[in-house]
């Protein structure tokens, strides 16, 4: 070859390597502009292996991509690869953090890479795809398809490497931005609808209706198919499932009855238990005696605690797969977390609020109670003998205080015994009750209370307790004076109350409290008979003894007699007739016998005398009765009988 020619030549090389140059450079722009644009990590792997072969005309090229915990082989051209995926090793794990660089020459790929694979692509430039500082791939190449790669070609290579994993990084970021602009609006959403929800829950008060509105609460927000609400029952020291909804099947209202008992040796270590973990189920199954069915009634895939003061367990709510199959969001167990604790401070106020009402509606009945008890007071005060007296108490024990089976007796000092005044059973008026070892502690002034029916007869004796049918054991409130000495009166007695049992303490108390106000009553009213039987003549008695005798003078002396019976209609035990006080200056033998009769003994002037009788009352509303001797009655038997 002439000198000419060679010089001819070279410049030729030299033009085809200008035209090379300026083809890649126009490549490398199209490239970057391409690139800019907003790509999946799909396309821009696509689109760079199409860009590496056709700027550095690459004769045998592959692209291995991380997959599955290797490099799986995507794509290849001018070559079949033997193996569709290399092993990740140590050295490709960390050669982001320590190379990060396009690596050439044999010796260099064999660092990486088996011998096999070299020599089945030929390779001799390595090209790696960074991502969040670690290897998300690479490509392999050969040589160019007329000639070995050289400085420009690395030059080139080096350029698109950082091109795409640039773009890599930004699609990486622009997805991460969205996961991101995703979560804060689902955590926007969440905050708002814990917002409601929790609007919702603090205003309910109602435990029962709050139980169903935090099972749809819970249900609705993490989109639960199967909700259940337990809570600790304090009444049953159980956990017993409140609430339950299965959005398959929304006519479905009746629940079954699952209670669970604690063991309480056995502390969650974490608020949200995952069913699907084998460990967190065995706990959850040996914390809750009954916990494995459960489970499988409600279909529950978690448990959700909802702890008191001190980690004490107040309930848990389940939750189920969800309405779509789909797995929970991280964002849905912190929605979770957030509602537990709302429900928490409003069952908390809700039983705060329950127990404030309960003790409310107490005192409304300890305060009418004591208003009954003031009442009962006032109408035993006004009684004027102790007949009305015990009259009055029994029938208000029965009307204000549901004693359906009672007496109230007074005690004989004489036979020491309980001489039955009162009863609601009239059958057991009139009654004697002997003292028993068992009501010794009466006569010291303490209750004797026996609630089995079986052991009336010990305390009552055979016969009494016999007549006594219906009853749910007995009550024996004493009636007694503490003076020098304790004065047994008498007692209360209650068989039977409309509550069905007598143990109730605060009756106890009241049915003391009107027993010692009767008591010194009662001992009063007796006194009070004492002092009139010495100081009051008994009318009834002298007129009866003084019409014996003039019967007997009209039998023996032929005699006539007539007496003249007036009833007052208008008197009133607490009013005595006016009638006797009107007649005492008109005639002579009139005798007041009752309250509103008063009987005239007339021994002669008969018809005078009851003219004048009836003249005196003319006006007053009173019925008067004339019996004769001989007629109407003959001795004291068949007076006696008139009625």
């Amino acid at each position: 070859m002439q000198y000419n020619d060679i010089l001819k030549k070279i410049e030729q090389d030299i033009k085809n390597d200008n035209r090379t140059d300026l083809y890649r450079y126009n490549g490398l722009l199209e490239a970057i502009r391409f690139f800019s644009n907003r790509l999946t990590l799909d396309q821009i792997t696509d689109a760079a292996f199409d860009f590496v072969n056709e700027l550095l005309t690459v004769e045998k090229s592959a692209m291995y991509l991380f997959q599955d915990n290797r490099y799986e082989l995507k794509k290849q051209r001018g070559v079949k690869m033997e193996s569709s995926y290399i092993a990740v090793t140590p050295e490709l794990s960390d050669f982001i953090l320590y190379v990060g660089a396009v690596i050439t020459g044999r010796d260099a790929l064999l660092q990486y890479f088996d011998a096999s694979i070299i020599d089945n692509l030929g390779a001799t430039v390595m090209m790696p795809l960074g991502l969040d500082n670690k290897l998300y791939g690479f490509f392999l190449l050969s040589r160019r398809i007329t000639a070995e790669f050289n400085e420009s070609d690395i030059l080139v290579c080096e350029t698109l490497m950082h091109l795409f994993t640039n773009s890599l990084e930004n699609c990486n970021r622009i997805e991460r931005l969205k996961i991101s602009n995703q979560e804060l609006d689902e955590k926007i959403f969440n905050l708002f609808a814990i917002n409601q929800s929790a609007k919702a829950m603090l205003t309910e008060h109602n435990l029962r209706a709050l139980y169903l509105l935090a099972v749809d609460v819970f249900s609705e927000l993490t989109q639960s198919a199967h909700t259940g609400f337990i809570l600790y029952d304090k009444p049953s020291e159980k956990y017993v499932l409140q609430a339950y909804r299965n959005v398959f099947d929304s006519d479905n209202k009746k629940i079954e009855k699952i209670s669970l008992s604690l063991n309480a040796e056995i502390i969650p270590l974490h608020q949200i238990l995952d069913l699907a973990d084998d460990n967190h189920r065995e706990l959850f199954c040996k914390m809750f005696d009954n916990g494995k069915e459960l489970l499988s009634y409600l279909q529950a895939k978690y448990v959700v605690f909802i702890f008191g003061e001190s980690k004490k367990i107040l309930g848990f709510v389940t939750l189920g797969q969800t309405v779509t199959g789909n797995a929970y969001k991280k964002g849905a167990f912190e929605l979770v977390d957030s509602l537990a604790t709302y429900t928490y401070i409003a069952l908390t106020n809700a039983m705060l609020l329950e127990k404030v009402n309960d003790q409310k509606r107490l005192l409304q009945e300890k305060l009418e109670r004591m208003i009954t008890l003031n009442c009962i007071s006032k109408n035993i005060n006004s009684a004027l003998d102790s007949e009305t007296l015990i009259e009055l108490a029994l029938e208000s024990l029965g009307v204000s205080f549901g004693v359906q089976n009672g007496m109230i007796a007074l005690y004989d000092e004489d036979s020491d015994s309980l001489h039955v005044d009162k009863a609601t059973d009239l059958s057991m008026r009139d009654l004697v009750i002997p003292i028993t070892p068992a009501l010794e502690p009466l006569r010291k002034g303490s209750t004797v209370f026996e609630p089995e029916s079986e052991n009336l007869p010990v305390i009552l004796g055979e016969d009494i307790a016999a007549k006594i049918k219906d009853n749910a054991g007995a009550l024996f409130i004493p009636m007694t004076l503490e003076r020098f000495e304790t004065v047994f009166i008498g007692a209360i007695i209650i068989f039977k109350t409309s509550a069905g049992f007598l143990s109730n303490e605060e009756n106890t108390l009241i049915f003391e409290t009107i027993a010692n106000h009767m008591s010194p009553l009662i001992a009063g009213f007796k006194n009070l008979e004492k002092q009139q039987d010495i100081l009051i003549p008994d009318t009834a008695r002298i007129f009866g003894n003084t019409l014996e005798f003039q019967i007997d003078q009209c039998k023996e002396y032929d005699l006539e007699m007539e007496i003249v019976r007036i009833t007052d209609n208008d008197a009133i035990p607490y009013e005595k007739s006016k009638v006797p006080e009107i007649l005492a200056d008109i005639v002579e033998g009139v005798y007041p016998v009752s309250f509103d009769r008063t009987e005239i003994l007339v021994m002669n002037d008969f018809e005078i005398k009851y003219n004048l009788i009836k003249d005196s009352l003319a006006g007053r509303n009173i019925t008067i009765n004339r019996l004769q001797y001989s007629k109407e009655f003959t001795d004291m038997a068949s007076f006696l009988a008139i009625k």
